[in-house]
């Protein structure tokens, strides 16, 4: 594989990418990707299961490489490794380098070579609905790529992502991060619900409160924003609220009457269908939760430009959840 990219390298007129590659003393596109994630990812642990190898395969490549140049590219004398001057020099131009790689070589064979293992963050909605139909999706247009999900919390798949553990990442959480992009993938709409035997005539969310505690996800969770922006809006205080990690268990809890909450329209559909809840009213609206696709911004692989290419074609957030 690699001397056809070299062959292609050449024939293209992309000389310079060549020799910058490949005339210091004999590197390789291995050292070179073993190096970046290295410098990249939280650990060199993380590093290797992004490659696919292991971490004594990856330390090899970077000794190797580090041979090569005659210059030692890691710190090692402390608990972790950290980068040298001439390793944090070395860091951004081998971005440099990979991305110019990786779009000559999606160039001359996008599709085909879309392959490899993926991992995927995504929040309890996604992953209880319409994820399937996206792996689905995947396994048709690429058969040669392996989606490995991972559930959990906005800020918990923000904070993965960024350290190198996962690869994108689709949740609501509002990150900032500047080694971050993103695409807006829905605007989801949420509403408040209750069992339906304690919903008595016109009574709304601002009488209810008074009786029933609220059931909202934990901070960590984006979701948990409709809920501040509402308090703020409305005035309304709350005197009980009960926080879970799970939306699922936020609809047994509601269904079994022991608390209100708010939950995704689409997502609801069979528990309102049959009647075991019910919508409830609001003097103040509840906001819309944006829902975007994630990914390092440093991170030019064509396997991620063909998931957010399904991931938008089958983004879905109003089907139902699916074990009812």
């Amino acid at each position: 594989m690699q001397y056809e990219i070299i062959q292609t390298i050449i024939k293209a007129n992309l000389f310079h990418v060549f020799y910058s590659l490949f005339s210091m003393r004999c590197l390789s596109l291995k050292q070179l990707e073993a190096f970046y994630w290295a410098a990249t990812c939280d650990s060199f642990a993380t590093a290797a299961d992004k490659l696919h190898i292991s971490q004594s395969s990856l330390s090899k490549r970077i000794v190797e490489m580090e041979s090569s140049l005659g210059r030692a590219l890691f710190d090692r004398s402390g608990r972790r490794s950290t980068l040298t001057a001439e390793g944090r020099a070395l860091h951004s131009r081998a971005r440099t380098l990979l991305n110019q790689v990786d779009e000559l070589v999606a160039s001359i064979g996008a599709d085909t070579l879309i392959g490899g293992r993926c991992r995927l963050g995504v929040g309890e909605i996604a992953a209880s609905s319409w994820l399937p139909k996206l792996v689905s999706r995947l396994g048709e247009r690429h058969p040669q790529l392996k989606l490995e999900p991972y559930v959990d919390l906005g800020l918990e798949l923000e904070t993965k992502l960024v350290s190198g553990k996962l690869d994108a990442a689709m949740i609501a959480y509002p990150s900032t991060h500047p080694d971050l992009e993103s695409v807006l993938l829905a605007e989801v709409e949420y509403i408040w619900v209750a069992r339906s035997d304690k919903i008595d005539g016109a009574c709304k969310v601002e009488d209810l409160v008074k009786h029933l505690p609220v059931v909202t996800m934990s901070r960590q969770a984006g979701s948990t924003r409709i809920l501040d922006s509402w308090r703020h809006t409305s005035q309304v205080i709350i005197p009980d609220i009960i926080e879970s990690n799970s939306m699922v268990t936020m609809a047994g809890l509601i269904s079994a009457g022991v608390a209100i909450g708010y939950l995704p329209h689409g997502w609801l559909q069979p528990l309102l269908r049959n009647g075991t809840l019910k919508i409830l009213h609001s003097n103040t609206p509840l906001t819309k939760l944006q829902y975007k696709f994630y990914w390092r911004s440093d991170d030019t692989r064509p396997l991620l430009a063909g998931l957010r290419e399904v991931a938008l074609e089958m983004v879905d957030y109003d089907t139902p959840l699916l074990m009812l």
